[in-house]
């Protein structure tokens, strides 16, 4: 008769060999109920565990991240992320194996990530993915964390950052600074986050009662395409509406704005103001006004948060909301009152 193995109770439960080790050795990190499956099924197969021995056993947690390949040529904002979550792992005997994703690999990535799931105690998903894939991933009933990004339909823990509040902090800001024409410039990427503080600039506009106009709500910018801001500029600017202020979704989209608008000799911020957003340019460009996303802390607090879930299966899923602060710098004029 073949000899049963942690890896066969493994696959015929659904779950990871570490798990079922834990769930064996009386380890925390299994649920009562899950416990008692792999006790019973173990039983059941005649499983012999005398050859496990606890010296012989890795307590290490196994993690898998998914993430974009793209982010790893965005050392600006993800490197940071990805910092915090090193960081983490290190002090909390973390092994992490990294999975990269875009639209044209979801399908193979799928299937490394079925077989990197044998072998891991939990899922980190850093940033946007298809929804598709998300769900997918959350099939594989193992502890997920997915960071800066949100799905109503997919239970589980999610960190992300104050985006929102960010917005009204920007918007109240330039009010007090006597601003009520405010311009948006978004762009194409479509991030979960950028959508979060388009949705906030319309909320706290109204709330402040200021008017919103159509053609100074910019949503298809590119980050280093100057040609998209010239071209909106020269067909708008000199309209006597024009905003005196504009919102940048990110530090990026508000640089490739500020360099348009030198092009076009128009001063920032004696003739329009700019507020960024994420604070990554305060070394190279350290003029901008912007919102801070503490974004080592987002990685930490991510990796913290799915090493709790890994031991802590049935506590409720929380959404943890990282705050955001503004950095006043040299960006925005005190606009005069007329």
């Amino acid at each position: 008769m073949k000899k049963v193995t942690l890896q066969d109770i493994a696959n015929e439960l659904n779950t990871s060999k570490n798990t079922v080790s834990k769930a064996l050795r009386g380890l925390p990190g299994v649920s009562d109920r899950l416990r008692q499956r792999i006790i019973k099924y173990a039983n059941e197969m005649g499983y012999v565990n005398n050859s496990l021995k606890k010296s012989q056993i890795d307590d290490q947690i196994n993690v898998t991240m998914v993430c974009r390949k793209d982010f790893f040529t965005q050392p600006s904002f993800w490197s940071q992320v990805f910092y915090g979550i090193m960081e983490c792992s290190g002090r909390n005997n973390v092994s992490i194996k990294t999975i990269t994703v875009n639209s044209e690999n979801e399908g193979s990535s799928f299937s490394t990530l079925i077989s990197s799931g044998a072998s891991c105690d939990g899922f980190l998903v850093v940033g946007t993915i298809s929804d598709d894939l998300l769900t997918k991933v959350k099939k594989m009933h193992l502890p997920m964390v997915v960071v800066d990004y949100y799905n109503n339909d997919i239970e589980c823990d999610y960190v992300n950052s104050a985006n929102s509040r960010g917005i009204y902090k920007t918007i109240r800001y330039l009010i007090q600074n006597n601003h009520k024409r405010i311009g948006f410039i978004s762009n194409r990427e479509g991030a979960y986050s950028f959508n979060q503080r388009y949705e906030a600039y319309l909320k706290y506009m109204k709330t402040f009662l200021l008017p919103v106009k159509e053609e100074y709500v910019w949503l298809d910018a590119v980050y280093s395409d100057t040609k998209y801001y010239t071209e909106k500029l020269r067909e708008l600017y000199d309209q006597p509406d024009f905003p005196t202020a504009w919102i940048c979704v990110n530090d990026n989209t508000a640089l490739a704005f500020h360099n348009a608008l030198r092009k076009m000799n128009i001063k920032v911020p004696d003739d329009v103001s700019l507020v960024g957003f994420d604070n990554v340019t305060s070394v190279f460009s350290p003029f901008l006004t912007t919102i801070n996303v503490p974004q080592k802390e987002m990685g930490e607090r991510a990796m913290e948060q799915l090493i709790f879930r890994i031991k802590n299966p049935d506590e409720p899923f929380v959404s943890i909301q990282i705050n955001t602060t503004l950095i006043e710098r040299s960006s925005v004029k005190r606009y005069e009152v007329e």
